[in-house]
């Protein structure tokens, strides 16, 4: 399962935790944030009448105002006044690079990728951003990062010593992929017990494929279904259970492997073409996409899968409970049982994970090196907005007691006629005011009730998100041209040997040919630099 498949949820996520801000208002010295800065006259002695000016992006200007109650309670917070950059999603990096190339420099952009950060760092546009002013003025923001990314958050940005850009991150992604079955399909077959290991797994796909689990007495349903759109979401459960993982570059003792070319593939290749011989697969698993797999089980007719849990969540435990909630109108007693993987031979388990670190979230124009005041101003916005409550309720819910009240059991009800989504854009807030997508803890259990339609699910949702397990391809970020240059055809090449394997038109003893070939087509020389690039990678 990759992280592409579920970039729409987290997108949806992000821009209604985070802001653009603006408007007008001042606010009394005890009500600015701690060691804010102030603007300075020549002489040194306090500026009373001009404000620092923030720009912020603005993808949707009919959900979002400059002078409405969200913006005006940003302003008023740290005595800022504001304006848009107003672009599309589509054209944002259009409008991006004519501002540079005219030498109108954007204060601030976002969602990059490593390839385009790095050029423009070599067109020296771009401003160093300090670990002291991160620690000093967005120390929440900075503990997250360590939370979900380890001890250097940053090595994959730093360049030649020097941070010019911010982590774009999804906290969920390395959690996320789980294996589901119908729980309520367990207990009709007989199994009262939820499988752990492969061959507990197995049993119950083939019960799933017997027993008529659906009651309508014909033999239309499948084990488990799937989808064959990129060698990462093939399945990946099973090799996962012999401990490799086909399509993603993962660290083993200090060396860089590629789960598909591994012995241990072969023995994953062998349980899944058993499973298809068996009629346990869904047949058209080959070409299914997303959409297709999400409407089988919806149908019925499959009892398994592999994907995000919040797919499978009980309503209520998270806010895009896709598959569960279509399924739920067919039939409103069906429920999913979720576990990590199956345990292989060797007591290993897991998926493919998505890698938390999926692109450079923002970056300062240059000309803030020398505006130094006004990088401060930005990064406490962007840490309020994203990490504090109070912010959180001011964007979702308004002004207590215009727009909305608070209810018995501590949550939030609109008041009329609020109720009403364009009302509520109409008053300046519910709005898509987008700034940093990943500044996001879902775990912070304070944060994630206004992701989580009912408190009462809050501690299913904390173990949920622990639940997935397994690897992620640990270069992604890293721009690596040699695989750049054959990515394509050793994929091809993986998926359609993986493929014939499975359904038996290729016999699995010609894996160690299937090797052999990757390596002449440019294998060899991809792994050669990817352990280059993982060892300077760990010397920065």
């Amino acid at each position: 399962m990759t992280k592409k498949k579920f970039g729409l949820t987290a997108l949806i996520c992000f821009i209604m935790l985070a802001t653009m801000m603006s408007g007008c208002g001042t606010s009394s010295d005890s009500d600015k944030p701690k060691d804010q800065p102030t603007a300075q006259s020549a002489d040194g002695q306090k500026a009373s009448t001009e404000k620092t000016k923030l720009k912020f992006w603005t993808y949707y200007p009919e959900q979002t105002k400059i002078d409405g109650y969200f913006m005006n309670f940003l302003k008023n917070k740290f005595d800022f006044d504001a304006e848009f950059y107003v672009a599309s999603s589509d054209t944002s990096k259009e409008k991006l690079n004519l501002a540079i190339a005219s030498g109108d420099i954007p204060d601030w952009w976002k969602s990059l990728s490593f390839q385009e950060y790095d050029k423009l760092i070599k067109q020296d546009v771009v401003a160093e951003i300090k670990m002291e002013d991160l620690e000093k003025y967005a120390p929440k923001y900075l503990a997250f990062l360590h939370k979900v990314l380890g001890d250097d958050p940053f090595k994959y940005l730093r360049r030649d010593g020097k941070i010019y850009g911010l982590p774009g991150i999804w906290d969920l992604a390395p959690h996320g992929g789980v294996v589901g079955f119908r729980e309520d399909w367990l207990k009709k077959v007989g199994i009262t017990k939820t499988p752990e290991t492969l061959d507990e797994m197995e049993e119950a796909l083939k019960k799933f494929r017997n027993d008529d689990p659906d009651g309508n007495s014909k033999q239309d349903t499948y084990g488990i279904t799937g989808t064959a759109g990129q060698i990462g979401d093939l399945f990946s459960f099973i090799f996962g259970a012999y401990g490799v993982y086909p399509g993603a570059f993962t660290e083993d003792n200090g060396k860089v492997v590629r789960g598909e070319i591994l012995p241990a593939a072969k023995e994953a290749l062998t349980v899944l073409n058993r499973w298809y011989k068996e009629g346990l697969i869904d047949p058209e698993f080959i070409v299914n996409k997303g959409n297709n797999v999400q409407d089988k089980l919806v149908q019925e007719k499959s009892g398994a899968v592999a994907t995000y849990w919040f797919g499978l969540a009980q309503d209520g435990v998270f806010c895009c409970n896709d598959i569960y909630a279509g399924l739920h109108k067919v039939n409103p007693n069906a429920s999913f049982a979720m576990i990590p993987g199956p345990k292989g031979p060797n007591g290993d388990y897991g998926m493919q994970q998505g890698n938390a670190l999926f692109g450079v979230d923002i970056m300062f124009g240059k000309q803030l090196e020398k505006d130094h005041d006004k990088m401060i101003k930005y990064l406490q916005v962007f840490e309020f907005t994203s990490f504090e409550v109070e912010s959180k309720i001011a964007l979702t819910y308004g002004e207590e007691g215009k727009t909305f009240k608070k209810t018995a059991d501590g949550g939030f009800e609109y008041i009329k006629p609020y109720d009403d989504q364009k009302e509520r854009w109409k008053y300046g807030f519910g709005g898509a005011y987008s700034v940093p997508g990943g500044w996001n803890d879902d775990y912070n259990e304070e944060l994630s009730t206004f992701d989580t339609k009912d408190k009462s699910m809050l501690p299913l949702r904390s173990k949920l998100m622990e639940l997935g397990t397994g690897k992620f391809d640990i270069l992604g970020p890293i721009d690596r041209p040699i695989y750049n240059d054959y990515k394509e055809r050793l994929d091809k090449l993986t998926m359609q040997t993986f493929l014939d394997m499975i359904i038996g038109k290729k016999p699995i003893s010609e894996f160690d040919n299937y090797v052999a070939e990757w390596n002449k087509k440019g294998g060899d020389k991809v792994m050669e630099e990817a352990q280059q690039a993982f060892e300077k990678l760990n010397q920065q």
